[in-house]
């Protein structure tokens, strides 16, 4: 039976889908859920052969979506998430190394060109205003760390959850496994480690301590059956369609699938942020007679507060709904939550539909599944400014171009999104170089049409240090490699 990739709700009890799900990489419908993890970039050598034989051996420790499934009911009934997960995914590069013909390779243009050449360019203006750019990203290789400048053939991800220091050594250990199976036959370029971040209610945070991850699109009945238990989605519909990050496997069978891969290492200022978001506190609290707490500022940058209470629904931080449930119906012109903030820029909830007359299943269609995890340091209140911390960004979708691309450079680059001068997204925007963007509008009254406007400059707080595109293949076309 063929699959229908314009499906949601997909049960993993499905029989229509078990051969699919067995062919199928983990973490691409549904997270991991690991609390450690090593991201372990490799190179391979010239020898066709030998790295088509080491990658068939390494895809054996890959964790299928059939397996992850299994994991995840013996962790609901056991309690205990003490599985090794492992994924495998291979760059443009890589792919030339395996010497496989070319109709095997997946096409998409980014991928094919690499995230270091800044020099092709991509199609990424909406409504027919057809201007290809280069760099669209506005990346500056000057400022990557040197390993990110070598060839990166491919990447495996160890996860694992457990007591931390059994963990840390289990994942070493793996990682030198890793590195001894590759001697005479390639070699790691460099090894990130990552690490789950929880507040004091155990949601899953990110460095400047905002909850992360929450808006992720649903795939799976048992997701989208939770988020309607706990609010329900009357006003923003979570589901997605396979086909927003699922795309056949042109070197796999009919039951063949995978997905494009986006990693960028992004390093956060957290001191300089909440400096900075303390001046824009200040500044939105002269002369209204009223103290406006840089907690709120934050706010206004991100359009959360930090436990993901939405800054259009309510002033204030903690929102009993589930976090995902609300749209910005009632905020069209930007008195609650910015025009400019991030979860705005990067999920619009109906904006361009407003704007531009934009069919729904466009904007929807935009959407990117975000599996990252953050690195370095723990310390949310550092003394020093640029310390090592960051995230460690995932995202998979069906079209780095269509999706990746186009949200960073058409949205949250764009100070002209949703419409003039709103300004860079404060926490991911990123000018060409050697420009500084215009200063965002900032409203000194929540939900106020008579409020003064306060032209206030917040960007510069993250740093892309680093990354490439990526394809994570079916294990059909893993385990079958000529060798």
């Amino acid at each position: 039976m063929s699959v229908n990739l314009n499906q949601t709700n997909i049960d993993l009890d499905d029989p229509n889908f078990q051969t699919v799900f067995a062919n199928l990489q983990g973490n691409i419908l549904k997270g991991h859920g690991r609390d450690y993890a090593r991201h372990v970039f490799f190179c391979l050598g010239q020898d066709e052969v030998a790295n088509r034989r080491w990658v068939r051996q390494m895809s054996e420790k890959v964790t299928s979506m059939l397996e992850q499934g299994r994991q995840h009911q013996a962790f609901k009934q056991f309690g205990k998430q003490d599985h090794l997960f492992v994924n495998l995914m291979l760059s443009a590069t890589g792919y030339r190394k395996l010497g496989i013909p070319r109709e095997q390779w997946p096409d998409d243009s980014a991928f094919l060109a690499g995230m270091k050449d800044l020099d092709q360019s991509y199609d990424t203006s909406p409504r027919g205003n057809h201007k290809p750019t280069a760099n669209p990203l506005n990346d500056d290789l000057s400022q990557w760390e040197p390993a990110f400048s070598q060839d990166m053939d491919g990447m495996l991800i160890f996860a694992l959850s457990g007591q931390s220091d059994d963990v840390e050594k289990t994942l070493n250990d793996l990682v030198r496994e890793m590195k001894d199976s590759l001697n005479g036959i390639g070699h790691i370029v460099v090894v990130q480690h990552g690490h789950v971040m929880r507040n004091d209610k155990q949601q899953v945070i990110e460095h400047f301590g905002f909850t992360d991850g929450v808006s992720n699109p649903k795939f799976l009945f048992s997701e989208l059956t939770e988020e309607f238990r706990n609010g329900g989605y009357r006003n923003n519909d979570p589901s997605a369609p396979l086909n927003l990050v699922m795309v056949p496997d042109p070197g796999g069978d009919h039951a063949s699938f995978g997905t494009y891969v986006v990693y960028r290492k992004l390093q956060q200022n957290i001191k300089g942020f909440w400096q900075r978001a303390d001046m824009l506190a200040n500044t939105l609290s002269e002369n209204t007679g009223r103290t406006i707490s840089a907690k709120y500022a934050g706010a206004l940058c991100v359009g959360r507060f930090q436990d993901g209470t939405p800054i259009s629904e309510q002033s204030g931080d903690g929102w009993t709904n589930l976090f995902n449930n609300f749209n910005f119906n009632d905020d069209a012109g930007g008195l609650k939550c910015p025009l400019h903030a991030h979860v705005r820029k990067t999920n619009p909830r109906g904006d361009t539909v407003r704007q531009f007359n934009s069919p729904p299943t466009i904007e929807r269609s935009r959407r990117i599944v975000r599996r990252g995890i953050s690195f370095g340091e723990a310390e949310l209140q550092p003394s020093q400014e640029w310390t090592e911390a960051g995230l460690l960004f995932l995202s998979f979708q069906a079209s780095i171009v269509d999706q990746f691309i186009f949200m960073q450079h058409t949205w949250c680059n764009n100070e002209d999104f949703l419409h003039g001068d709103v300004g860079l997204d404060p926490l991911v925007g990123q000018s060409k170089e050697n420009e500084s963007p215009k200063p965002q509008s900032w409203s000194k009254g929540w939900g106020s049409p008579t409020a003064e406007q306060v032209s206030f400059s917040f960007f510069g707080f993250v740093r892309m240090k680093g990354g490439e595109y990526f394809f994570m293949p079916s294990l059909h076309f893993l385990n079958n490699l000529p060798v």
